[in-house]
């Protein structure tokens, strides 16, 4: 990756520091409102508004979703009418909730991300309905005339813990929906800030519009293409206005230290949300620790190493899991076998990939291509979408059966790879298993992909498919392996179900 690597490596460092120093003192902000400052820029009008129906959506989804959980535990679990105090219980209880999670921050930090999920924030929205529900239950003996036994707590934890972040998500889409996209400016050029700008483009849930970008006026690297260069670093504050920027986001660029401390605090005085794409990114996954020495702020990194109860563990869910997953697919495996059987001669699928610690295994799909696919490669490569890598890939593979077509957009061609996880032989969630072909490609540090055993989904399958060149996939593979938890694959299985119910298949 081509990068000014004495910049960058300054750069977040210089974009930290200016972020932690104080623009305005709290007065001053306000007499700067009263004024008709920067702050009645039209851009920072519509943040705020958005920003504020946000925070308010959240606030009434959390209420909406407590509301259900205290019908669910008093009445349907009860099976009782309500009472004064109960009611009172509700009256008291439901600010007291809202009040628990905007001290968490479960409503503010929206504003401070490009990705506003609500996945990522599950745990700690499950800690807090979980800490209410065991308050409730302590304390609610004391109440007169309350009656909180174990189903009714019960039955309230797992109807909040559904209903809570589910209307969380339905209150995200509808305000992304209805309001304008956030504005965005990158700062920034190369590499990276075009990967950055395809990622943002590929997701529109993210509610983000690129207006284009800018960097240094020495800066020698490519642009970034299908983007604007808006102009020169030094009208930053004047393009920052007239393009009605809302957020900055600084992509490994080529400034000098000093001068992105200044851009910063330009950012700041004009109120703007600056994101920065760390250094190192590469390596620096979602999981890691912030620490502070003396006031300056470090990153841990988790370690690649894992204890045996932790693999343990792993092995157990992909047993359950690809069990339940096997007796409940059961049927139509059976029809979508005999369908191809009868619909296209040939045996079923079956193919060499490489696994776990470098080990050969014969991975197993429905097939969906004509029989003797391979020999027609050759004949084919012309047509080859990702020339530049190991990978064969055509949109509109002429191979392809119709029923395979279907399969293949649903992606239950990869169910009897469970047979795969039983064996042992792939997980549930994990690197992408490649050909021995591809794999001869993976070199250096990218092959500690092989740690872990390959799966039947993952970060490749869930954030791109085949829209994520082969480099950026063994990256994301190498992040996965380096960050792994058993949370983080919960998340990568739950957002697998979009992508299948949205038939974004290969």
């Amino acid at each position: 990756m081509s990068v000014d690597t004495e910049a960058a490596a300054t750069e977040e460092a210089a974009a930290a520091r200016a972020l932690a120093e104080p623009l305005l003192t709290p007065g001053a902000e306000q007499r700067t409102r009263r004024r008709g400052g920067t702050l009645s820029r039209p851009a920072e009008r519509l943040t705020m508004r958005r920003d504020s129906v946000r925070r308010r959506s959240l606030a009434a989804a959390d209420i909406g979703g407590l509301l259900a959980a205290y019908v669910v535990a008093l009445v349907l679990v009860g099976s009782a009418t309500s009472t004064t105090a109960e009611t009172a219980l509700v009256l008291v209880s439901l600010p007291a909730w809202v009040l628990l999670h905007k001290a968490l921050g479960l409503y503010d930090r929206d504003a401070h991300l490009v990705h506003k999920s609500t996945l990522n924030e599950l745990p700690k929205l499950v800690q807090s309905i979980a800490l209410g529900t065991a308050l409730l239950f302590l304390f609610g003996p004391f109440i007169p005339g309350l009656t909180l036994g174990r189903p009714e707590a019960l039955g309230f934890l797992l109807t909040a813990v559904v209903v809570v972040p589910g209307l969380r998500y339905l209150a995200r889409m509808l305000v992304n929906r209805l309001a304008a996209p956030e504005r965005c400016l990158i700062v920034g050029t190369g590499a990276v800030a075009e990967v950055l700008a395809r990622k943002i483009r590929a997701h529109p849930e993210y509610g983000a519009q690129l207006v284009g970008h800018l960097d240094g006026s020495n800066d020698l690297s490519p642009g970034v293409s299908d983007l604007e260069l808006l102009g020169d670093i030094d009208d930053f504050e004047s393009l920052c206005r007239s393009h009605q920027v809302e957020r900055v986001v600084i992509a490994f660029s080529s400034l000098p230290e000093q001068q992105t401390l200044d851009l910063v605090r330009a950012a700041k005085r004009q109120h703007l949300k600056v994101t920065i794409v760390p250094r190192l990114f590469e390596v620096v996954g979602s999981s890691v620790e912030i620490d502070q020495i003396e006031g300056m702020t470090l990153m841990g990194l988790r370690s690649v190493q894992r204890t045996t109860s932790t693999l343990l563990l792993k092995r157990g869910v992909d047993i359950v899991g690809a069990t339940l997953a096997l007796l409940l697919t059961a049927p139509l495996l059976a029809l979508a076998a005999l369908t191809v059987k009868a619909t296209s001669p040939g045996p079923l699928f079956a193919q060499r990939r490489v696994g776990r610690d470098n080990a050969e295994f014969k991975i197993f799909k429905i097939r969906t291509m004509v029989h003797g696919a391979d020999a027609l490669k050759s004949t084919l490569i012309h047509l080859n979408e990702v020339p530049d890598g190991p990978m064969f890939k055509i949109h509109d593979d002429p191979r392809v059966t119709r029923v395979g077509r279907l399969l293949r957009r649903t992606s239950l061609d990869e169910l009897p790879q469970l047979w795969n996880v039983l064996r042992g032989e792939m997980s549930l969630v994990g690197p992408r298993p490649l050909v021995p072909a591809e794999n001869a490609h993976v070199i250096g540090w990218h092959r500690t992909r092989l740690d872990l055993t390959p799966g039947l989904t993952g970060p490749w399958q869930v954030l791109g498919r085949n829209a994520i060149p082969f480099d950026e996939m063994v990256k994301l593979d190498y992040l996965y392996v380096a960050e792994w938890s058993l949370w983080n694959d919960i998340k990568l299985l739950v957002r697998t179900l979009p992508v299948v119910v949205g038939r974004r298949g290969s």
